[in-house]
């Protein structure tokens, strides 16, 4: 039994076994008999055994299992590390819990359960998600977000393809990273938001606190680009090019859309038909005299495009047609009042 235990904590501190050694782990991990595994674990993280033996609520349980994971994350992301075995060592940790009694994870017919990784795709409509940390993520219409049932390690990993406003729970030991196609954001806590569709193109604006933003294929720290409350950065994958800029009204737009009302007082119409633009991704042309109008109002981000056209119209006299070719919208025979 003494040695057992001894072979386990060997094999366990290793970063890659023998296929002799892959197939003895595996088998006594099939075994209905694991409690050398809830020995080691007792000792390992100085948790008495007859406590382990008792029934945990949900909360000690998830304490206990973070605090595993943490010790045996495998820090390196890369495609190159030996994935199975990260695999098992979390697969090893989350069975410890649950001969510890933790109600949200199972084994059925010896068969082990941990909680998996969930994806979110919109279509339509936008969404919010709030993830296990309390970080709030509105999902914009056309975009895939994938984040895990529980963030353990020292990182809080999300992957993103489209567009999203993230509203991160501060956490200073465990920043927040956003994967896309192109760039990669981390930060502390803060709001922010990010596109990053499959057109070769990324770029994050952030709206309050600061943002780490590099490049996928950045090779070092010194690559990264640190952008500030009404800053952005946007990547060009074809030119491979990364621009920072100070953009206060983007950032105005983002809060105003994450709030759920785009208000105006006394701004330009010109400006507000980019807005909507941008926002019902359509084309509005103003024919005639109105280009030096301004615009008091606002319209709902629930509000359907002829609604809000109509109140820009309304105010300045005029009316609201459609394109001959379906494509766009026409608000035509106005004047400033």
């Amino acid at each position: 039994m003494k040695d057992r235990q001894e072979y386990l904590k060997y094999l366990l501190a290793q970063k890659k076994l023998t296929s002799e050694e892959e197939e003895w782990l595996l088998n006594y991990l099939n075994d209905q008999d694991i409690s050398d595994i809830q020995k080691i674990a007792a000792d390992d993280f100085e948790t008495d055994i007859t406590y382990m033996g008792k029934s945990l609520d949900r909360k000690q349980s998830e304490e206990i299992l973070e605090k595993i994971h943490n010790r045996l994350y495998i820090p390196a992301r890369t495609f190159s590390q030996t994935i199975w075995l990260h695999r098992l060592k979390l697969a090893i940790a989350a069975l410890i819990i649950i001969i510890a009694g933790a109600d949200y994870l199972g084994v059925k017919k010896g068969v082990l359960f941990v909680p998996a990784n969930k994806e979110i795709v919109t279509t339509g409509k936008r969404k919010t998600v709030r993830l296990p940390d309390g970080s709030l993520i509105t999902l914009e219409p056309n975009s895939k977000l994938s984040f895990p049932g529980q963030f353990n390690g020292d990182t809080r990993d999300v992957q993103l393809t489209g567009e999203a406003y993230f509203e991160v729970k501060p956490n200073h030991e465990k920043p927040f990273i956003v994967h896309t196609p192109y760039v990669i954001a981390t930060v502390l806590g803060t709001s922010f938001n990010v596109e990053a569709y499959l057109n070769g193109i990324a770029k994050v604006v952030v709206t309050t606190g600061r943002v780490k933003v590099q490049t996928v294929n950045a090779s070092n720290e010194l690559q990264a680009v640190i952008i500030n409350a009404n800053q952005s950065v946007a990547y060009n994958i074809t030119i491979n090019e990364i621009e920072k800029r100070n953009v206060p009204e983007e950032a105005v737009f983002y809060r105003q859309r994450r709030s759920g009302k785009f208000s105006y007082a006394g701004v330009p119409v010109t400006k507000v038909i980019q807005e909507m633009e941008r926002y019902y991704h359509t084309s509005v042309t103003l024919e005639g005299n109105m280009g030096g109008c301004v615009f008091y109002g606002y319209f709902q981000v629930n509000d359907d495009v002829d609604r809000a056209l109509s109140l820009v119209a309304l105010s300045l006299n005029a009316s609201v047609k459609k394109k001959s070719n379906e494509k766009g919208y026409l608000i035509t025979g106005g004047t400033c009042r």
